[in-house]
């Protein structure tokens, strides 16, 4: 380890957490360095990508996915995801971003490490970098300090270049204040929807014999596979895995976070607005009121009455009650005084970006944390999932090395004591039985190329390396074995274009936005409204309808009727424009800025993207055909 380190390990405290270094363990570390040529896959301006560099940054994507999706993460979303496209697309990116380091020359010195290394939680006991602990959980996962921090120095030249980038970007207040009025705006409109299923239409064997004659590639049988199997199943390692008190222990101070419950508070406030940049008038004005609020609840009136006849925050109609948070979710002006405050106590007015606050503390809950003893059984069950499922994906490792060199699946089997299985012919259903999660085994066996062997495949609690042996493609089916469904297809879209006519005939009547009220009145028709909605289309009593919300946000004051009918969930709609809402100045400048901060994240995420793209455009990158396949 840096020498420097070595000499100095009781003096490092936590000053500083970069976000910039993301260290997965789990899976032996990230990175290019120690890359060798052997079992190349991809190849970017002559610069070498091994296909263990490869199956690293693969299992890295799977574990960061599994920590941001948590239980939502299954392998539908992860086939979805794109995994494998994902992993080589990140080694890809940091081939380039090497580069580019190069040619500017962009260095990392010997005390930026130290101060990183020094800021990563996994390295620190009771706050501090403990050098024992240091070389425990380096060892754990097979790396030398040496390999380690080479890695780290080059994860930190990667994001030296990449804050370059960033820095370029600017959000004015302008910029600001448009994209807050853009998205922010909301309309309320009166429509009339006219559903296909409400529509009567008759069919004969001539229509339904003549659509089935245009539509017959919709109705073909299902494909269906036959394959060959290695499974590696997690449960099978079970006992080969011992968790020792030691490893338990480690793992209880590595991730403090995890069995700590931080202090909260449960609160209300009354809000007087005054901006974060007003005149001193301004703001003596807005205090001045505020006190006065204060005075109020001090003499014994009910604060969330005040709250409901005084505030002007977005709690007002709940009494000023902002329920249970944790320091960190409020401003800190804010916090600080929630926190130094007892249940049932009340604030004198207090000072924020968006004005005056009289805060009301119900209650305060203290910091708690599971002792390791509570813990125990719950890490345990973590560690034992981790390790036998390390050893599954080692042991299938050993398979799949096997079958690059040459051997056959039955080959690979033998020399990992498996069994070649063979299941089929199934269709993208899935087999019927034995299979945990057939959905997603049918979906990965139908997207190899027949007679072709798999990579690694991670579907439920097993790794499989499969081999497709017998396929039957799709094919049109005669209409005698259909015609159930076309009929029903068939009746379907004649209704659909009988509600279709009706909305347009009913438009052209219309030729303002007051007309719509009578002529629905007299043509029987039901006229409706929705409350006031934003440009996501999210409609209270419609749900998602993303083509209304479009097209209602384009009337105006001139122009209160959409001029063409908008399809829309189940059916047609002819819209009219009721009203519309358009933020005020004083709203826009309190969100200005959280809105600024939003809008450079996705600036700098588009020209981070954009800035890859050039770099990959301007260089030469193959790929192992076949590999990002599945």
């Amino acid at each position: 380890m840096l020498r420097f380190m070595r000499e100095n390990t009781g003096s490092w405290i936590i000053k500083i957490i970069l976000g910039l270094i993301v260290v997965v363990f789990v899976f032996l570390g990230m990175g290019s360095f120690g890359a060798d040529k052997r079992n190349q896959v991809a190849l970017v301006n002559d610069m070498p990508i091994t296909m263990d560099e490869y199956r690293r940054s693969y299992q890295n994507t799977i574990e960061q996915m599994r920590q941001r999706f948590g239980n939502n993460l299954n392998d539908e979303l992860l086939q979805m995801l794109q995994v494998k496209k994902q992993a080589m697309d990140r080694l890809i990116e940091e081939r380039l971003i090497d580069a580019e380091a190069h040619r500017l020359n962009i260095q990392v010195s010997d005390r930026e490490i130290q101060v990183a290394l020094a800021g990563i939680p996994a390295f620190q006991k009771d706050g501090v970098f403990d050098l024992a602990t240091y070389r425990m959980v380096l060892s754990r996962n097979r790396l030398t300090p040496e390999k380690f921090e080479a890695m780290q120095r080059e994860n930190m030249r990667r994001s030296k270049v990449v804050e370059l980038i960033m820095k370029s970007v600017k959000v004015s207040d302008m910029e600001a204040s448009e994209w807050y009025r853009q998205n922010n705006s909301e309309v309320a409109v009166r429509y009339v929807k006219f559903e296909p299923e409400t529509f009567t239409v008759t069919t004969d064997d001539a229509g339904i014999s003549d659509y089935y004659e245009k539509n017959k590639e919709n109705y073909k049988s299902e494909a269906t596979r036959t394959v060959q199997y290695l499974k590696y199943a997690f449960d099978n390692y079970k006992d080969q895995v011992e968790i020792t008190a030691d490893n338990i222990a480690l793992y209880y101070d590595e991730n403090p976070d995890m069995f700590t419950t931080p202090e909260q508070a449960e609160a209300s406030h009354i809000l007087i607005k005054v901006a974060q940049d007003a005149d001193d008038a301004a703001v003596k004005s807005a205090r001045q009121e505020a006190q006065e609020v204060y005075k109020k609840a001090m003499d014994g009136a009910d604060f969330a009455e005040l709250a409901k006849d005084f505030s002007q925050g977005p709690t007002k109609d709940r009494g000023g009650y902002l329920g249970k948070f944790g320091r960190n979710s409020m401003v800190k002006p804010f916090a600080d005084k929630v926190f130094s405050m007892n249940a049932d106590e009340i604030s004198e007015p207090v000072r924020t970006r968006f004005g005056w606050h009289i805060i009301k503390v119900q209650a305060r809950i203290d910091e708690s944390k599971k002792s390791l003893e509570a813990a125990t059984d719950e890490i345990k069950e973590t560690l034992l999932n981790d390790e036998t499922k390390n050893m599954a994906y080692n042991v299938a490792s050993s398979a799949f090395d096997a079958i690059i060199d040459g051997d056959t699946l039955e080959q690979a089997g033998r020399i990992t004591t498996q069994d070649v299985q063979t299941v089929g012919p199934f269709t993208m259903k899935g087999p019927d039985e034995g299979f945990e999660n057939g959905f997603m085994f049918a979906r990965t066996a139908f997207e190899i190329p027949m007679n072709e062997i798999s990579d690694i495949k991670e579907i439920g609690k097993a790794y499989y390396i499969i081999k497709p042996m017998e396929k039957r493609d799709p094919a049109v089916m005669p209409l005698v074995d259909v015609k159930d469904q076309v009929t029903a297809d068939y009746k379907a879209s004649l209704q659909d274009a009988a509600a279709k006519q009706s909305a347009t005939d009913f438009l052209a009547m219309v030729t303002d936005g007051e007309k719509i009220v009578e002529i629905a009145k007299e043509k029987g028709l039901e006229l409706k409204e929705t409350p006031f909605f934003k440009k996501d289309g999210n409609i209270e009593g419609l749900g998602r309808e993303s083509e209304l919300a479009a097209a209602a946000f384009k009337l105006s004051e001139t122009k209160k009727i959409v001029s063409e009918v908008v399809k829309g969930n189940g059916g047609y709609y002819v819209v009219s424009l009721k009203e519309r809402k358009v933020p005020t100045d004083d709203v826009i400048t309190e969100n200005m800025a959280s809105v600024k901060e939003t809008l450079s994240r996705t600036k700098q995420s588009e020209l981070y993207t954009a800035w890859v793209e050039k770099l990959k455009s301007d260089s030469t990158i193959e790929i192992q055909p076949g590999l990002l396949e599945g």
